[in-house]
């Protein structure tokens, strides 16, 4: 079972990622967000990979980096260990008493234990800093 298995609504990343789930090592890491309502963790991260056949619209906008905010619903237990403003990160989802992540990298780590995982948003943008895969 993949990551986009567990996501309550994964049709669009399936459609950007037919080719199979999007890897979620070596992930920039730019938002965590906790919040009372649910209570939620939102995870903003802009994956490693460029889908291979990329929405017209994206191509036609030159984007070379798409960005997932991945929400968290029901979150029992949360971990947070360290902090940066520079986070590649690996990130584990899987299925334990709801949904288990597991945030790690050099500077921080993360763990939390949610009943569900959500993509809340798909979007993709031209990042300056990446050479374009296309």
């Amino acid at each position: 079972m993949s990551w986009v298995d567990l996501v309550t609504n994964p049709q669009g990343l399936r459609e950007i990622f037919p080719e199979g789930p999007p890897s979620l090592s070596g992930v920039s890491l730019y938002g965590l967000v906790v919040e009372r309502e649910g209570p939620t963790l939102r995870l903003r991260l802009d994956l490693p990979a460029y889908p291979a056949d990329p929405p017209a619209r994206w191509l036609r906008a030159g984007f070379n980096t798409v960005q997932v905010e991945l929400l968290f619903g029901g979150v029992s237990e949360l971990r947070l260990v360290g902090i940066s403003t520079e986070v590649i990160a690996d990130l584990e989802i899987r299925a334990a008493r709801g949904v288990s992540l597991e945030v790690r990298s050099a500077p921080m780590v993360v763990s939390a234990l949610a009943a569900s995982v959500t993509v809340s948003e798909v979007v993709a943008y031209v990042d300056g800093g990446r050479e374009a895969d296309r």
